[in-house]
């Protein structure tokens, strides 16, 4: 038995918060693979998972304990509740924050699910109603659907639901991803903002390099590049194709009636219906070339 790679596999309580029995399972779990049985030996390793203060509770629970030398993992779970002051509370609140995952089976979630609600006392599992088992599968839009649907009265019924409609999912290869869905509509989003970006870039251009998307201050070219470029014809290729093109458009005129009725008054109809719209040479001593 290698130990140094027992004592890295061994699961430490720090990293599962409040829910202590999750981590007396997943600790039963490694003390079954490596075939770790004697009761001595194990509560050696779970001192090893906890921190100082609890190792001396563990210490206590074994000294208090009268007819067995070493006492069960329900009365260590318990007694370590209560050191962490966890509450019938916190174990519903935590039960009802919990949400599926995006890759995982609604079997193994109910697992999961089903040792929580289990972790409850009777009494208080009333507090957790079908609602909250929606809530925790909403990404899985099917099996919620289908336990809408029945209007199951306990969670029991809803789980078995669930996983009925789950296996009718992988028959059909039916299945919706919520989460999948929302990261891509967040992906293709950016994806628009930057495209957007990149079209108001355009409108940009150095008067370095005469290239369009950066201004002169933020020009990557160096003053060797930009003399290689100016003598290779680069830089005057760039100004005639960019500057000329976006920056250097004369304002045209628009001739129509109403443009010149605006300049020259509503009288001036008749000149412009007898030239068929065509202005030139002086009209009503204005010389209408300045505009142009």
């Amino acid at each position: 038995m290698d130990i140094c790679k027992l004592l890295r596999s061994l699961p430490l309580l720090k990293n599962y918060g409040k829910d202590v029995d999750l981590w007396i399972h997943e600790f039963e779990v490694v003390m079954d693979l490596w075939d770790i049985q004697n009761p001595k030996r194990r509560h050696i390793f779970m001192r090893e998972c906890v921190d100082y203060s609890l190792k001396e509770v563990i210490k206590s629970i074994e000294k208090n304990s009268e007819n067995k030398p070493y006492p069960s993992t329900q009365i260590i779970k318990e007694e370590i509740e209560k050191y962490l002051e966890i509450t019938q509370n916190d174990k519903i609140w935590e039960l009802k924050e919990v949400k599926i995952k995006a890759n995982e089976s609604i079997s193994i979630f109910n697992i999961n699910y089903i040792r929580k609600y289990k972790n409850i006392d009777k009494e208080m599992r009333k507090l957790v109603t079908v609602e909250d088992y929606i809530n925790s599968i909403k990404p899985r839009i099917y099996p919620c659907l289908r336990v809408l649907e029945q209007e199951c009265e306990n969670i029991e019924e809803a789980i078995k639901i669930a996983e009925k409609t789950s296996k009718i999912e992988e028959k059909l290869n039916f299945k919706i991803d919520f989460n999948n869905y929302k990261q891509n509509y967040k992906n293709n989003y950016i994806n628009d903002h930057n495209n957007n970006i990149n079209k108001e870039n355009k409108k940009i251009m150095c008067f370095k390099c005469y290239e369009l998307g950066h201004k002169a201050f933020n020009c990557t070219y160096s003053f060797k590049e930009l003399s290689i470029m100016e003598e290779k014809g680069i830089i005057e290729k760039n100004k005639r194709c960019n500057y000329r093109e976006n920056f250097n458009k004369k304002k045209i005129f628009l001739y129509n009636k109403n443009n010149y009725n605006k300049l020259f008054g509503k009288n001036s109809n008749n000149y412009y219906n007898n030239n068929n719209g065509n202005y030139s040479g002086n009209v009503g001593n204005f010389d209408i070339n300045i505009l142009t």
